[in-house]
């Protein structure tokens, strides 16, 4: 798959991916599997192939890469999570943002009305539509969707951002 990108002489962007120690989970063969993969010699070798062939080559940050391929590609395209986020780095490498569309928010919205519709009043929560971790979750989106486009493209990134609460509400409605 590289030498047809070489022989075509078009851009390689490529996630800029952290196994270092700190970066290390408690689970042990996790941390094993880590320290073993030989992430960043694949990335130097690949690297001095394109300056060989004077291919563009560019590391992204891999910040919620899936989360937004999840939330604004897979029913776009019908492809896996894993494709759209790849769409999602090569986006980023072009330098494009990743805006909230209007169709998320409204995604979004319809989401919260169906949990809210869900919940009988004569039952516990837990467990049935709208439990509190998801409330809690919709309840910090209403007011970072607003101010979400109007944030610096690193500000739209960072652990606080959008995309982190769509990840736990994801994870969550499973």
């Amino acid at each position: 798959m590289v030498d047809i990108a070489f022989f075509l002489g078009k851009p390689i962007a490529l996630e800029e991916l952290n196994f270092s120690k700190d970066r290390l989970d408690t689970n042990k063969k996790f941390n094993r599997m880590a320290s073993n993969f030989p992430f960043a010699k694949m990335v130097e070798a690949m690297y001095r192939r394109a300056v060989k062939e004077g291919v563009p080559f560019k590391l992204v940050p891999a910040r919620h890469t899936s989360t937004i391929g999840y939330w604004k590609y897979t029913k776009r395209y019908a492809v896996p999570v894993h494709c759209v986020a790849a769409l999602v780095i090569g986006r980023r490498a072009m330098g494009f943002k990743e805006r909230v569309t209007k169709e998320l928010k409204q995604l979004i919205a319809q989401i919260k009305q169906e949990l809210t519709y869900k919940v009988d009043p004569n039952t516990p929560r837990e467990g049935r539509g709208m439990t509190r971790r998801v409330r809690a979750c919709l309840k910090r989106l209403d007011w970072k969707l607003l101010q979400h486009n109007g944030l610096a493209s690193w500000q739209q990134e960072a652990y606080y951002s959008v995309w982190h609460d769509l990840k736990e509400l994801a994870l969550s409605l499973r």
